[in-house]
């Protein structure tokens, strides 16, 4: 069977500069220099309030067996050759089968190294210019120090207009919903939601992070 490839990969390199591109990157990455001790840090340990990625524009992945990366939430306002939500899905998962090697590459390269991976994208997509920027950042889950969890943030530069996602402004039972949704999905792939953080992060993925966890904090 003929693999579906429409996205192609130009060049992508490892950004190392400081500061990054966004600026909101550079925080999320400085933060997770600042959380690792003698170790990985952990993903309960994350303060949603230090990172102001743009709503919407962030994954949480869950790392399974044989490099297989499932995505908790994906960012309602993050676009991808198959213009669809990717959440319980995972990067094997994506149509467009160019796009799904680049993405797993990516991935499995901050899992490898243990540290954040910011890579400058150059690609193309039906004729037009497909360039972003996209940081993953490898984290634990509560005191092992094994990667369980990418949290991953988009930065666009050049994106197909016909890609665009633009979902409404989220409100409060739009949260709850993603909320409910991600402690399910966390509960069936991993046996353990991680606490609020997991959810609270989650959320943010239609909220600002501080918004998010505030909401899921209340929620209990």
């Amino acid at each position: 069977m003929t693999a579906f490839i429409v996205f192609r990969l130009a060049c992508s390199y490892i950004l190392e500069e400081i500061p990054l591109p966004a600026p909101e990157l550079e925080v999320m990455r400085a933060d997770w220099q600042r959380l690792r001790l003698d170790g990985l840090p952990s993903l309960r340990d994350v303060d949603p309030y230090r990172i102001q990625v743009t709503p919407g524009r962030v994954h949480l992945v869950a790392v399974e067996a044989g490099q297989r990366f499932r995505f908790l939430h994906y960012g309602s306002r993050v676009t991808n050759p198959d213009g669809r939500d990717m959440t319980g899905l995972t990067t094997a998962d994506y149509d467009d089968k160019g796009f799904s090697e680049v993405v797993t590459a990516h991935y499995a390269e901050a899992v490898a190294n243990r540290r954040p991976v910011c890579r400058a994208l150059r690609a193309v997509w039906k004729g037009e210019a497909y360039d972003y920027v996209r940081l993953v950042a490898p984290f634990a889950l509560e005191d092992e120090d094994i990667v369980a969890f990418l949290l991953v943030a988009t930065h666009r530069i050049a994106i197909p207009e016909s890609l665009h996602r633009r979902p409404a402004l989220a409100e409060q039972e739009t949260l709850r919903i993603a909320v409910e949704r991600t402690r399910r999905l966390a509960r069936e792939f991993i046996g353990d939601p991680a606490h609020v953080a997991l959810e609270g992060l989650a959320a943010a993925a239609a909220l600002h992070f501080a918004e998010a966890t505030a909401a899921a904090t209340r929620r209990g």
